[in-house]
Parts: C-alpha cells; structure tokens; sequence
C-alpha cells in the first residue's frame, strides 16, 4: 500500500488505509442433518483521510482502482466533520496471541464430525429435541497504513459454534440455546457446552408459576448480559461528554458495590475480542472500567478521546459496540468485557435464595432506557428458584430494574467461575435482589 500512502500524502493533511482479507467456511445443521456448506471470501479497503481539517470516508472491494478510492474520500471530506485528531504514529504495539494453526488447518471434515458428535450426544440425552448447529472457521488478516508511518499487521483466527436445542409439547416450545466463540481450538470446550444445556434441560422438564412482585434474581453468565449491556453503554466515552450516560462526572466515586469490577481488556491471550491493535491502529490495553465499586475509566476512540481531552484507549472499531464489517466508520466498541470472579459458586448463590428466579437469557436485549441503565424484558429462558432449589421453568414472565441501582444497592454476590459468553463477555453468575418481576402468578 506504500505507492497509495504516498499518493494521500500529496492531497490530505492525514491519511488511512484499513484494508481486511478474511476467508469463513460456516457449516450449518438443520434438525439435526448436515444442511449446508459454505465458502465466504472477503477482500475490502475503507480509507480515512483529513483534508482542510475535514473528515472524509470511501470504502471499495476493487482493490486495483485506488485513484477512484481516493477520489471519493477526499469528496467526501468536503462535506465532512470538522475533527481535531491525529492518525497514531510509529510506535508499534506489543503482539497479542490471536492466530491458531489448529484452526486454520481444521478441515470441511472435521467441522462436519465435530457437528455430528454434538447432535449424536443431545440425541442421546432426550430423543425428542430438535438440534441446529452452526459452525465456522474464519481466517483474517487485517493491515492498517496511515500517512504518519503507522504500519501494522494481526493475523486472526476464529472458530465458532452456535448450538440452539427445541422440544415442543403441547402449547409449549422450550427453546435453548448456546454458543462458543475461540481464537485457539483448544479452548473449544464441547463437553462443558453439552453439560450445560443438559442441566437446563433438565431445570426446564416443569413449568412453574411466579408471583409478580420484586424478587432476588440469578443471571447465569450467559444472562449477565442483561446487567452488563446497559453499563457498556454507560461507560462509553461519548455518552459520557454528551452527558446522555449518568456516570458523567462521577470518576473516582464509588458508584457500585466493592465486590463488582469490570476491565476491558483487548490483550487477553487468543481472547474472542482481542487483537494487537484497534480498527485506529491504536494498541489495545486493558482499561480498568470498575475497580471494587469506583469508577476509574470510559472507553474512547480517536475522535470521542479528542472531543473530551484525552487519549484513545484502544476502542476505536467499525461497527461500534461489537464491532462489524469494514464499510463502517470507527466508532468506540468493546475489546473483551471481563467480570471480576466473586467467591460463591452459582449453586450457592441459589441455595440461599428462598424465592427467585435463575435467569438465562431474555428477549428484545436493549430494551427500557438503557442511557438511564434501565433494562425491562420478557425472559426467554428462565427458572423459578424455591427454597434454594431450581423448581421449573417459568413462562411469560418479564423483569425490569435499574443496574446502577442494583449492582449498588442490592448486590447479593458475584460468582467463582468466569464463563465465555456473546463473544466478547467473561463473566460469572450475579445474583441482584429486588427485580421487579411481572408473571403469571401462583
């Protein structure tokens, strides 16, 4: 790309290049039988540039044409923002573990086995479900070149599974579902994945009732996303210069429970969200969120980190929050979301609880005001705990609550073991009280 900088340098103040080569093979089972196959191959360019302190974008998948590139972004800044930020320079990050050769040399094959191996045992365990499963390997490389000398380059590799479960019963379908996403394939853990659902497989065999008032709540790793999601945005550098976040202005105070801390972390070894470098080309850190209950950091990117006076730290991504295709111009997005380990175990953190509810997962994520870190959701899977004993499945249940308040007011403890989750959260099991909860009744 040197004959491209070089052609950017002469017409922009300062200028990008982010180019992606990345080739999927997903796999898809349907009702348990191979269903599909296929191969995806991707090769983009997306370009930055600041001319006359404008910010212009254009992005191509003809990587031949480049004048015609150039061009368009350099248009584009004439009806671009005003921005006061600099491309990063020469400093070169420290290299974060994200390419596995197990991965890259897993075959069609040995994906399709691995598949039949996870049906065959579900089957195994209740005749009656309905299996689907996806899987797929990803390879990438991601380069970024910008006219201040900035040359970097990550080799990644991604193998994920998407396994959702069903049985239907009369007026009931009972929906699971679960997912792993690893960049080495040694932390592919099948056996974990299967005794998990056969655990809630088995809390899901009754329907019980719940009465409809506040009650203590359980979220199982997977479920503290319905906790976590509002804080994300609630630590977002921008929401917080805006003032939409209700954390602007509260750095250094206690603002949660001493036992809850949160980082974010992009130099986790072979981490789902990890890699050397931002979609800047800024080196990924590990940002101390919350630390036993003080708020110490926001997220940034360039630009927002501008605007507020400080530094990127290494949350610059396309796509935002999670991040999502190159055509997408950066904006603050999460590395790895890392929960700190409480001391109880999950099963101890139900054992005291007389009534409540173990919560799994919910529907419509997002929903309530989440700026306000508001969250107010039907369930989709969750348990009715009675007497420190998981009793049924509950239906047709919603629960609502404020997470400042909760994780502040009305923590009950923080689990001892840290899960995968979403793809991008390490978490354990929280169990808040006082949720408000709407059902069916007793």
């Amino acid at each position: 790309m040197n004959a491209l900088i070089e052609r950017l340098a002469a017409r922009v103040d300062q200028g990008e290049v982010y180019r992606i080569r990345s080739r999927t093979v997903p796999i898809q089972f349907t009702s348990g039988h191979l269903d599909s196959i296929k191969t995806n191959e991707t090769e983009g360019m997306a370009l930055r540039v600041i001319a006359d302190g404008k910010l212009g974008f254009a992005t191509t998948t003809d990587m031949e044409d480049q004048n015609t590139l150039i061009d368009a972004a350099v248009a584009a800044s004439a009806f671009g923002d005003t921005v006061d930020f600099r491309f990063p320079e020469t400093d070169a990050p420290t290299p974060v573990s994200v390419y596995d050769p197990a991965i890259a040399a897993l075959s069609e094959e040995e994906m399709i086995t691995l598949g039949d191996h996870l049906i065959s045992r579900l089957t195994k365990l209740d005749s009656e479900v309905d299996i689907n499963i996806s899987l797929a390997k990803s390879i990438e490389r991601v380069s970024i070149e910008n006219t201040s000398d900035r040359q970097l380059e990550d080799k990644r590799t991604l193998f994920s599974v998407s396994l959702e479960v069903s049985k239907a019963r009369e007026g009931d379908i009972f929906i699971l579902s679960d997912s792993a996403s690893v960049r080495r394939f040694d932390d592919f853990k099948p056996e974990a994945m299967l005794a998990r659902l056969t655990r809630l497989l088995e809390y899901g065999k009754k329907l019980a009732p719940v009465a409809s008032r506040p009650l203590p709540v359980v979220f199982t790793p997977n479920g503290t996303i319905t906790l976590l999601l509002p804080l994300i945005v609630g630590f977002n550098g921008k929401a917080v210069y805006m003032g939409t976040s209700p954390l602007k202005g509260r750095m250094g105070e206690k603002v949660f429970d001493e036992r809850f801390s949160v980082t974010d972390d992009g130099t986790v070894p072979f981490g789902p969200r990890s890699g050397g470098f931002d979609d800047e080309g800024i080196p990924t850190m590990a940002t101390s969120l919350i630390s036993d209950g003080t708020v110490k950091a926001f997220t940034y990117d360039l630009r927002t980190a501008a605007l507020a006076g400080t530094r990127s730290t290494g949350n610059g991504y396309k796509g935002g929050l999670f991040g999502g295709g190159f055509r997408n111009v950066p904006a603050i997005g999460m590395n790895n979301v890392i929960v700190a380990e409480g001391k109880a175990a999950e099963e101890k953190l139900i054992s005291e609880i007389e009534e409540g509810l173990l919560v799994e997962s919910v529907l419509g994520l997002g929903q309530g005001n989440i700026n306000a870190g508001e969250f107010s959701n039907n369930v989709a899977v969750a348990f009715k705990i009675e007497n420190g004993r998981v009793v049924g499945r509950v239906k047709n249940t919603m629960i609502a609550g404020n997470v400042y308040t909760l994780l502040r007011d009305s923590l009950i403890g923080v689990g001892r073991k840290a899960e995968w989750a979403h793809g991008a959260l390490l978490a354990p099991a929280i169990a808040v009280d006082g949720v408000s909860v709407v059902g069916e009744g007793t």
